[in-house]
């Protein structure tokens, strides 16, 4: 885990924060801040760093402008940036993931017109596209409108997904029992065939190597589910 150099280190063989991101690998892609701190603690006896602050640093959303090595403008998929060693995680909830940008989505360093270094996810090409057309006046859109066809445009794309468990899936829902095992609300609604509406979720998702699993499943509501994606919502697993 330790890389050869003639510069003497506290903690092993290379910076401290190199080995805590190797750290969260090491146990599996995803990891609390006590669960990094205790395996480092058994590998460095000795061990008394800031946990926290070594996995903030590698962390793409999370407030890092404390080191001047995150005070420069950059985006996470510009692999040939200097400090892009530093974009080595994702938070979501308490817990730091290992950063992929397939799952994570692209993020970017940037200073705002206070001078404040800040953090924000990068908007997908429809996104800005949507921004654009939301600041044109609802006459000129209509204008658009009447000349653009209605007829999409179909595009090929090529892609790879995992074959899930129906099993699993109707396990969790029956368990469910028709209430989101996050907020414990009701579904939202009945689907045609009577029964209620839920997604079921892999707590830890299967691109970073979860079980597809009832233990790894949860049914959550619409709003849970787009939370747990795009904002922070820390899931426990519930169905043992």
């Amino acid at each position: 885990m330790t890389t050869g150099t003639n510069r003497a280190f506290k903690y092993g063989n290379q910076p401290i924060r190199i080995t805590t991101v190797q750290v969260v690998e090491e146990l599996g892609g995803a990891a609390t801040i006590k669960q990094v701190d205790s395996f480092l603690r058994r590998m460095y006896p000795h061990y008394r760093d800031n946990t926290r602050s070594n996995l903030v640093i590698n962390t793409v959303n999370c407030n890092r402008s404390h080191w001047d090595c995150n005070k420069v403008a950059r985006r996470t998929d510009d692999t040939n940036h200097r400090y892009h060693q530093y974009d080595r995680l994702f938070k979501r909830g308490n817990v730091f993931e290992v950063y992929q940008p397939s799952v994570h989505g692209v993020w970017e360093l940037y200073q705002d017109q206070q001078g404040k270094w800040c953090y924000r996810k990068v908007k997908s090409e429809f996104e800005k596209a949507v921004d654009a057309a939301s600041k044109l006046s609802s006459s000129e859109r209509k204008e658009i409108l009447k000349t653009e066809s209605k007829t999409p445009e179909l595009i090929v794309v090529t892609t790879r997904v995992y074959k899930r468990s129906p099993y699993v899936v109707a396990e969790v829902l029956l368990r469910a029992n028709g209430k989101c095992q996050s907020c414990k609300r009701d579904a939202p609604f009945l689907k045609e065939d009577g029964t209620p509406f839920l997604e079921v979720h892999h707590i830890e998702w299967l691109s970073n190597g979860g079980d597809d699993s009832v233990e790894n499943a949860i049914a959550l509501c619409p709003n849970c589910h787009r939370q747990v994606h795009y904002g922070v919502l820390a899931l426990v697993s519930i169905n043992k």
